[in-house]
C-alpha cells in the first residue's frame, strides 16, 4: 500500500511535485496550483509526503461534476479529463489524451508524410493511394488534439463534487481493512477499498477513472493489429515497387517511391509490435485485477 498520487511539497521552494503513487516523478506545479489531495493512510515502507493534504492550496476538489444536460465529467483537481458520465452511464469522448500538445506535432508529423507521399504519387506513372492512411491519421490526431483542447478550456467547476451509486465506490472510500493505493504496474496504483477494487487509478497525469476500461482495452488491441496490419501491407507493396521499377523505364523515382514506402511499412509495424507488447501493460491499467492485493 503506497501513498495516494497527488502534488507535495519535495524540497523545492514554491513547487509542488506529482507523487505518482509508487514515485516521485519529473512533473512540478507552482505551489499556488488549485489542487487537493485526498486523505489516505500511508504504509511505512512508502516514502511519506514532506506536506499533510489540508496543507496543500485550496480549490475544486477532484470528482464528478455537471458540464451540461444529463452529463458529468471528472475534474483531477487541476484540469477536465474525457471521462464522462452521460446520461447515467459511464464513458470516455470519442477521442482523448493527457498531451494534446503532443497530439497536435503527431497530426503535423503525418500531413507532412501524407503531402510528401501524394506528391511522390503525383510524379509516378501509377495510380497511388499510399497518401491516404498517413491523411487518415492526421485527421485522427488533429480530431483528438481538438477535443482534448475543447474539453480543458471549459471553465473551472464550482461547488462540491457530484456522487452517485454509479461512479462509487470513490478514492479514499473504505469498507474494510487494509483500504489503500496498490500498485498494478510500474508506475500506477489502483484503489483497494478493502473488500474490491475501486475504478480508479493513480498515474502520474493524476487519478482516472476505468470505467470505459473494458471497451477501451477492446479498442486498443484492434488499433494495435490494424497498424501493424497497415505495416505489412506497406512494406508488401514497397517490395512489389521495388521489383517492378527497374522494368518500367522509371528505375530511379521507382525505387525512390519502393523505398519511401518500404520504410513506411517497417515503421508501422515496429510500431504495431509495440503497441501489442505493451498491452499487458494497458490491461493492467484498464480492466479490474481478478485478485486482490497481495495475491
Amino acid at each position: 500500500m503506497t501513498a495516494a498520487p497527488g502534488w507535495y511539497e519535495a524540497g523545492t521552494p514554491g513547487k509542488l511535485r506529482w507523487w505518482d503513487g509508487t514515485q516521485w516523478t519529473a512533473q512540478e506545479a507552482d505551489a499556488a496550483r488549485p489542487v487537493q489531495q485526498q486523505q489516505v493512510s500511508v504504509a511505512p515502507q512508502a516514502p511519506t509526503p514532506m506536506v499533510s493534504p489540508s496543507q496543500l492550496p485550496s480549490g475544486p476538489q477532484l470528482g464528478w461534476y455537471p458540464t451540461g444536460p444529463d452529463q458529468l465529467r471528472w475534474w483531477d483537481g487541476s484540469h477536465w479529463t474525457g471521462l464522462r458520465v452521460k446520461n447515467g452511464k459511464p464513458g470516455t469522448d470519442w477521442a482523448t489524451t493527457e498531451q494534446p500538445s503532443l497530439a497536435w506535432v503527431f497530426g503535423s508529423v503525418f500531413l507532412v508524410l501524407a503531402i510528401a507521399q501524394f506528391s511522390l504519387g503525383a510524379l509516378s506513372t501509377h495510380l497511388s493511394f499510399n497518401g491516404f492512411p498517413m491523411l487518415l491519421l492526421t485527421l485522427l490526431w488533429f480530431g483528438i488534439a481538438a477535443q482534448t483542447t475543447a474539453v480543458r478550456r471549459i471553465p473551472q467547476p464550482v461547488g462540491t463534487p457530484v456522487v452517485t451509486d454509479v461512479v462509487r465506490p470513490l478514492p479514499g472510500e473504505q469498507d474494510g481493512p487494509g483500504a489503500g493505493w496498490y500498485s498494478v504496474s510500474s508506475r500506477a496504483t489502483r484503489w483497494w477499498t478493502g473488500s474490491r477494487w475501486a475504478q480508479y487509478v493513480g498515474t502520474q497525469y493524476g487519478i482516472r477513472p476505468t470505467f470505459h476500461g473494458a471497451r477501451a482495452f477492446r479498442t486498443y488491441l484492434v488499433m494495435s493489429w490494424v497498424v501493424l496490419g497497415i505495416g505489412v501491407l506497406a512494406l508488401a507493396v514497397g517490395v512489389v515497387i521495388l521489383v517492378n521499377s527497374s522494368g518500367d523505364g522509371y528505375g530511379f523515382l521507382g525505387g525512390f517511391i519502393g523505398g519511401i514506402v518500404v520504410g513506411g511499412g517497417v515503421l508501422f509495424a515496429v510500431l504495431g509490435g509495440v503497441l501489442l507488447i505493451m498491452s499487458r501493460i494497458q490491461r493492467r491499467l484498464l480492466l479490474l485485477p481478478e485478485q486482490p492485493p497481495g495475491h
